[in-house]
């Protein structure tokens, strides 16, 4: 049987090839004060974890910086990835990532598997975390990790107010 051609807005999963050795990937908790970003950068062991206030050009400085400490070393990004969930500050801030160059999704909040096992601990380090792996998930192209949201233009946005 063959596979139906993927659409280009088919948001299902990443239709680009993901490599970990060469793609830095950061996910932001928002609340509306301050931001928690989280990273995946190749070359550094550890797991960049970095609190700022609710600054769009803070996420790029560090996003910047990210990129420095990977290519010192060793590795060339050519990939940038952001995503974060839907809500309050989503759209314009993808749109804003976006027209500067960064790959930017916006995840649909229902999307992200919750273990409902157990009364889970709610922090948004823990979220950041469960984030990361939805998105690595989804670049992977692996199903059902996550869903992602068509990001409006300001004037399809202002026309669902």
């Amino acid at each position: 049987m063959e596979c139906p051609m993927p659409h280009v807005d088919d948001l299902s999963r990443s239709l680009t090839a993901f490599d970990q050795d060469s793609t830095l990937v950061a996910v932001i908790e928002m609340s509306l004060k301050s931001w928690l970003v989280a990273g995946i950068v190749p070359g550094v062991s550890r797991a960049p974890l970095k609190k700022l206030g609710a600054d769009e050009n803070a996420v790029l400085r560090l996003l910047h910086r990210w990129r420095e400490e990977a290519t010192k070393a060793g590795r060339r990004i050519t990939r940038v990835v952001v995503a974060f969930e839907a809500g309050r500050d989503g759209f314009w801030l993808a749109r804003w990532l976006r027209a500067r160059g960064i790959e930017t999704y916006v995840i649909h909040a229902a999307s992200v598997a919750v273990s409902r096992e157990h009364r889970r601990a709610k922090t948004d380090r823990l979220d950041t975390e469960m984030l990361k792996r939805a998105v690595l998930g989804w670049l992977r192209g692996e199903p059902e990790h996550c869903q992602m949201a068509a990001v409006p233009t300001l004037p399809e946005e202002d026309a669902r107010r």
